[in-house]
């Protein structure tokens, strides 16, 4: 870490703290044995070192490419921005808006055309760094590298409080978390390989539909994948690194921007205990996002905090001015994670209002143009089919919408107005309907202020002493944005909204786990670092508090414990040692395969379906009907998500729900419809007795299939033969 200058105090107590949180996290994990949230530490060890020749040329790979990506994105940034880079932290995230920017229009401009291949994605990188190299140095400019102090205790706290994700990886070959791979892995192997997407509404795996669609995310990582030429579920496993090292960049960057730069390692150590952290070790749209967020939040807020106001930039070095740049940022969260995205732009909103005068000119034009460019997730998510070519579309009308907001302040002006009258009539609706608001404000709020304890207590901290943070109004509008979202879903009727009424009702909530507690963090390390500089205080009284905080955060000290899938505040401890279990045992312990998902004869389905890819007989669009028992995917071969087909379930347990929106799941009643309709060229059958009737085979057969494949676990037809 960074150690500003004091007068000595304080690093004597970050040293202490770092101690004592490392003290904590191994005392801890002593205390979970191994238990259900404990491990063996010799078997553990044992296996992430026998994993780790498997996982590392992958992961080595991955890193290589992303970095690159992430060049090619700074480049672009660098272009835009007209001039150097003031901080290193700046041009990464900066040029991390950039390259998810960059992805989702080689998506749009490649995929409809089934161009979304490896050399020509290797090709438009190149000549991005060919581009930066003759056009666009320097990069960074004088000081833009932090000397950075790492090698003390707290460092070391630091590092291990991060450790669990990268820990994890490496004793992962494939992503470790049972949704990813329907949401994530598939529509990334899809394009891997196929190099193609018809409709964006395209769904590989039987389970999600349209609605769990993240065009952003599909598009990083579907780039990633067919980047590096590895089987998705590994690709998006190694891209833990990654993701972690950005994420607690994009950490240091906004605390930086809303309390300073003394309270940046703070934050990390907080951040560690929040779900966000718990969930980097399975690269999920929900943790991939925050650079983004971060991003732009800081960017806004050091707009907000700037004296004297900057002007909005329209030098002729400047291709963009900031107001549309900060929309770039905004409309790329909101692809890649909608609702992360769209509380960012919420946020982004309340500044605007409360403060015209410090966020309106940058504000208005960046609400208008992430607005546009994420119409095509809108789209998508209601079940409107558009081509991927939309996405390129949409972010042309988005910059140019933005520009004509630029120029013309009027309508900044009215925009603000129309806002402000639009909130007095909500406030007012909201007087009349106070009993209700009040309720759904309580019943939202309640889940979430239970999961973050510890966390509060330093944020309280941070108000009593008024730390920076505690002064910031973007971080007061980010926890504004995130409760209010809270007691709207509690005004969603139980009775009679249908599965949509359903998923507002448990998803939104959910999801607020991944924004609340984060900017709670960070009014926690506020106050950390408000009380370790509080000089007004005994030394003895700041190290009694910051020892008592560090303490309670590294000890699994609770009257209930907690589950490895816990939504809610993290012990250091207990990350680590949940991620250290999962090393040991595989994350996808209960499944045919505690590491890979699929067993030998699973495989060899996979691959037989891989063979008739590479054979041509199977496209992009051809559909296969899969019937099984079950659809679960410990039980049925995820053919979806581990070849990229768009496969449909016959399955005994088809259901309808939140979680199984996709519309491909049949019962077995239709099973005589499908195979006569002459829709699907291949079903693979996986026969299991007692719960299967005994003449599926026969009827299969009956209905003009071939066997081209079999072995113990199922058998493969085609059609015709």
């Amino acid at each position: 870490m960074e150690r500003p200058h004091d007068d000595g105090s304080a690093t004597r107590l970050t040293d202490l703290v770092g101690i004592l949180g490392l003290a904590g996290i191994a005392l801890g994990t002593v205390l979970l044995g191994s238990g259900d949230l404990g491990f063996d530490r010799v078997a553990a060890i044992t296996a992430l070192f026998a994993w780790l020749p498997v996982t590392l040329p992958g992961v080595a790979l991955v890193l290589v490419w992303a970095a690159v990506e992430l060049a090619a994105g700074v480049v672009l940034a660098r272009a835009i921005r007209g001039r150097p880079f003031d901080g290193l932290d700046e041009a990464i995230l900066g040029g991390f808006v950039l390259l998810v920017v960059k992805d989702v229009l080689a998506l749009g401009l490649l995929a409809g055309f089934g161009q979304f291949s490896q050399p020509v994605l290797i090709g438009i990188d190149v000549g991005i760094l060919v581009l930066g190299a003759f056009g666009f140095r320097p990069i960074l400019g004088p000081g833009a590298i932090p000397a950075i102090d790492a090698g003390t205790p707290f460092g070391a706290l630091l590092v291990a409080a991060w450790a669990a994700p990268v820990l994890l990886m490496i004793a992962s070959p494939v992503v470790p978390f049972l949704d990813v791979l329907p949401n994530h892995v598939a529509p990334a192997e899809h394009l891997r390989t196929f190099g193609s997407l018809g409709s964006l509404t395209d769904t590989q795996s039987p389970i999600y539909g349209p609605s769990r669609i993240f065009l952003g995310y599909t598009a990083l990582l579907g780039t990633i994948t067919t980047g590096a030429g590895l089987p998705a579920g590994q690709a998006l496993s190694a891209f833990i690194l990654p993701s972690t090292l950005l994420t607690a960049i994009a950490i240091w960057r906004l605390a930086t921007a809303l309390g300073g730069r003394g309270m940046a390692p703070w934050a990390l150590l907080t951040f560690a205990m929040t779900t966000s952290m718990a969930r980097l070790g399975d690269a999920r749209a929900t943790v991939v996002v925050l650079p983004l967020v971060a991003w732009s939040l800081a960017v806004l807020a050091e707009r907000m905090a700037a004296e004297p106001l900057p002007p909005v930039r329209r030098s002729g070095r400047q291709l963009l001015p900031d107001g549309v740049v900060l929309g770039l940022g905004l409309g790329a969260a909101m692809l890649l994670h909608p609702v992360i995205g769209f509380l960012a732009a919420l946020t982004v909103l309340g500044c605007v209002l409360a403060v015209p005068a410090r966020a309106r000119d940058i504000g208005v034009p960046g609400l208008v143009t992430g607005a546009l460019v994420a119409l095509p997730q809108a789209a998508t998510m209601i079940g409107l089919s558009l081509p991927p070519g939309a996405l390129v579309v949409s972010v042309v009308l988005g910059v140019a919408a933005g520009l004509a907001v630029e120029a013309f302040p009027a309508i900044r002006a009215t925009a603000v107005l129309a806002g402000r009258a639009a909130a007095v009539v909500l406030a007012l609706l909201a007087v009349l309907a106070a009993g209700p608001i009040i309720r759904a404000a309580v019943a939202g709020a309640a889940p979430l202020l239970g999961t973050i304890e510890v966390t509060i207590v330093a944020a309280v901290v941070a108000g009593v002493l008024r730390a920076s943070a505690a002064r910031s109004l973007v971080l007061w509008a980010a926890l504004g944005a995130g409760f209010g979202v809270a007691a709207l879903t509690q005004l969603v009727p139980e009775e009679g909204s249908g599965l949509l009424g359903e998923a507002l009702r448990f998803e939104l909530p959910k999801t607020l786990h991944y924004w609340v507690p984060v900017f709670a963090a960070l009014l926690a390390a506020g106050g950390l670092e408000a009380l370790l500089r509080a000089d007004r205080l005994p030394v003895v009284v700041r190290g009694v508090g910051l020892a008592a905080f560090v303490g309670t955060a590294a000890l699994p000290l609770r009257s209930t414990p907690i589950d490895a899938f816990y939504l809610g505040e993290h012990r250091l401890s207990e990350t680590f040692s949940i991620a250290m279990r999962w090393v040991q045992t595989g994350f996808w312990k209960g499944f045919p395969d505690s590491r890979y998902v699929v067993d030998g004869p699973r495989q060899e389905i996979l691959d037989a379906v891989r063979a008739e890819i590479e054979a041509g007989r199977i496209g992009p669009d051809t559909p296969i009907l899969h019937v099984a028992a079950s659809f679960q995917q410990w039980r049925a071969v995820p053919l979806g998500v581990f070849d990229g087909v768009t496969e449909t379930d016959v399955t005994n347990d088809a259901v309808v729900s939140i979680h199984t929106v996709g519309g491909r799941l049949r019962p077995m009643a239709e099973l005589g419809a499908l195979l006569s309709g002459g829709a699907y060229p291949y079903v693979l059958l996986e026969p299991s007795p007692g719960e299967l009737p005994p003449d599926l085979r026969d009827r299969i057969l009956a209905a003009g299939y071939t066997p081209i494949f079999a072995n113990g676990q199922g058998e493969l037809f085609a059609r015709g033969g």
